[in-house]
Order: C-alpha cells, then sequence, then structure tokens
C-alpha cells in the first residue's frame, strides 16, 4: 500500500526552501529506503511565467518511520538561517512544523498515524 504525504513551505522563500528540503531528502539514503520523493507544481498564476513549485510529494511504499523522517527534517531545518515553517498534509490531518521540538513532533505525528 502506498500512502502520501505532502509537504508545503510559506513564506517569501517558500520554492527555495521546497528544493533545498528535497535536494536534501534526496541525499538522505535512508530515508529513501522507505519513501519516494517528488516536487509538484501548480499552475501559475495571471501574470506569473512558468509552474510554480507547489509541495514536495512522499510516496511511502512502507511504514513511515516518523521519527526517522522527523530527524532528517530537524536536521535540514538546523541547517536554515531562518527556521521555516513547513506543513505536513497526511490524508485528513494537517501539522505545520515551526518553533516545535522534534520529540513533540514525532508524538504530534504518532497520533496522526492512530487516527486514519
Amino acid at each position: 500500500m502506498t500512502e502520501t504525504v505532502n509537504l508545503r513551505m510559506d513564506g517569501d522563500f517558500a520554492e527555495q526552501e521546497l528544493r533545498s528540503l528535497y535536494d536534501w531528502l534526496m541525499r538522505d539514503i535512508e530515508a529513501l529506503d522507505y519513501m519516494d520523493v517528488s516536487l509538484k507544481s501548480k499552475d501559475p498564476k495571471p501574470g506569473e511565467m512558468g509552474d510554480v513549485l507547489d509541495l514536495i510529494a512522499l510516496a511511502v511504499t512502507s511504514g513511515l518511520q516518523w521519527p526517522a523522517f522527523i530527524e532528517t527534517l530537524s536536521r535540514w531545518r538546523g541547517t536554515r538561517r531562518h527556521l521555516p515553517k513547513v506543513t505536513i498534509e497526511r490524508g485528513g490531518t494537517t501539522v505545520v512544523v515551526s518553533e516545535a521540538e522534534s520529540a513533540l513532533i514525532v508524538q504530534i505525528l504518532k497520533a496522526m498515524e492512530d487516527h486514519d
């Protein structure tokens, strides 16, 4: 069974941050063991040229290891000058990662897993 988890960013540099996180995930060999990572674009608004990067889609092919994923996300966020706000969408549940600590985020994501 494949499950989709979407990652979005907010702010002036959302597209650049998505690309940076995508590159980080593509270099994380352990993460690639349990998910396929792809970039998704949305149609441009009037006056915009080309597609605008909208989200990173994670196609989870086996049980998602939330602690390992959050560790990867936390390491990436630690490389950023300003901690970007990451929105994680799974099914009908959304979690926004801003200044929260990794342990709390793991608890929230496990709760999401329990309420499918």
